[in-house]
């Protein structure tokens, strides 16, 4: 690696690439390298269910019974038939109870770039793999796997320190956030009036219309009223609706690193380590066969006193290698911030069931002419109109949800972290 060339030295080629790359180790220590992974964006799947409560407010319905039942013999002993007629019904006040849906939803798709800074990867064209002679040019990076006095010829780059490391053709540039928080996600609940019922009241204060024609006497049915009746069973018939339509919230601010080990950061502070040569546990990155590897070099596995770089992302930690961070892969807690849905208003109807009772002695009235009243009758109800539309109220503002775990892997391609294990 070079971290401040801006011209390619003698022997080695850019490795093209790992532009644009982060460095990944091999995930055991027989696979080999060069494998593309990860995604340079993600964003979490439409698995934040969640639900709010909500209610109706008790509302009734008004509509008109049905004709007459039956004819009875009326007060003067004539056979009456009473005119057909109906009668203005009310139904009793109910709140029934809603529950919204879940709110599936996506949130905003967000970079996966960690905090890296940008350096440029070089391979060495020579053959020789012990790297005697006129290897290492001034400036040439890499790692080292040891805290305490560094070798002869290298100092420590600082300027690494607590970064990631991202191929590109200029190296030296900051960019990328460990942080990131997905931005609101405005989501709907579709929303129902739930199951219920009413019990009418067969125009217990009203009075009769006189519809149709007349009966065989020619007179109109009296004013008279009926009671509630049996009760009447309405099952509610709505379509449903959409609630909260703006309703946006955020989840909370969540570091997205992904498995790392710490590795200090050696730069070669001489013209050319020819005579030094590469110091044991220094670490490179190998990208051939793990066949090829040469003799006094091996997969750093965390065996033979080497640091285990398996699986792991590699990033600046200076003086003190070896500490570990980062997940695999990450979820946010429940939404930071609690967020509620407007109501809606939604119309329903009933289709009712059930008899009134038969008016009685007591309950006639005379009519007009003051010279009958209607037999003893019943009603069947007819219909039950809807009153106006009813406003849902969502009741509850802090309905928090999780989403699902989404890999923390960044646009990468493994490597072989190959570590010296004999002296120069």
């Amino acid at each position: 690696m070079l971290s401040n060339l801006n011209t390619i030295p003698a022997d080695f080629t850019q490795e093209t690439s790992l532009n644009g790359k982060y460095i990944k180790g091999i995930p055991t220590a027989v696979t080999d390298p060069d494998v593309n992974t990860g995604n340079a964006n993600h964003t979490h799947a439409s698995d934040g269910d969640h639900g709010h409560a909500a209610t109706v407010p008790s509302h009734s319905h008004t509509g008109v019974s049905g004709s007459f039942g039956q004819s009875s013999v009326n007060t003067g002993g004539d056979i009456v038939t009473p005119f057909n007629h109906t009668h203005n019904t009310t139904t009793s006040a109910l709140t029934p109870a809603e529950a919204s849906n879940d709110g599936d939803h996506t949130h905003d798709a967000l970079s996966n770039d960690i905090e890296h800074r940008t350096i440029t990867f070089y391979k060495k064209t020579a053959t020789i793999l012990n790297m005697s002679r006129k290897s290492l040019p001034r400036k040439m990076t890499f790692f080292y796997s040891k805290s305490g006095v560094l070798p002869t010829g290298l100092v420590e780059n600082l300027l690494y320190d607590a970064k990631h490391f991202k191929g590109d053709p200029t190296p030296g540039t900051d960019a990328g956030s460990n942080l990131h928080q997905h931005d609101n996600e405005i989501h709907n609940h579709p929303t129902d009036i739930s199951d219920h019922e009413h019990t009418i009241s067969f125009g217990a204060t009203g009075s009769s219309s006189p519809v149709g024609s007349a009966g065989p006497i020619g007179k109109a049915p009296g004013g008279h009223t009926h009671g509630p009746g049996t009760a009447a069973t309405i099952n509610k018939s709505s379509t449903p609706i959409t609630s909260g339509n703006d309703s946006g919230h955020n989840h909370d601010d969540l570091n997205h690193e992904p498995s790392f080990k710490e590795l200090r950061l050696m730069e070669v502070n001489v013209l050319q380590m020819g005579q030094v040569g590469v110091p044991k546990n220094c670490l490179f990155l190998w990208l051939d066969l793990l066949s090829l590897i040469t003799a006094g070099w091996q997969v750093s596995d965390g065996t033979n006193d080497t640091l285990d770089m398996l699986d792991v992302y590699p990033k600046g930690k200076n003086t003190t290698p070896g500490g570990v961070g980062g997940n695999d892969t990450h979820t946010h807690s429940s939404e930071s911030t609690p967020h509620a849905h407007t109501g809606a208003d939604v119309g329903h109807s009933h289709d009712t069931t059930g008899n009134s009772d038969l008016v009685t002695q007591a309950l006639r009235m005379l009519n007009a002419g003051g010279l009958d009243s209607p037999g003893d009758h019943g009603h069947t109800p007819g219909s039950v109109t809807a009153q106006a539309a009813q406003t849902i109220t969502i009741t509850s503002s802090a309905s928090n949800h999780d989403h699902g775990a989404i890999s923390n892997d960044p646009d990468s391609k493994t490597v072989a972290f190959i570590e010296r294990v004999i002296a120069a």
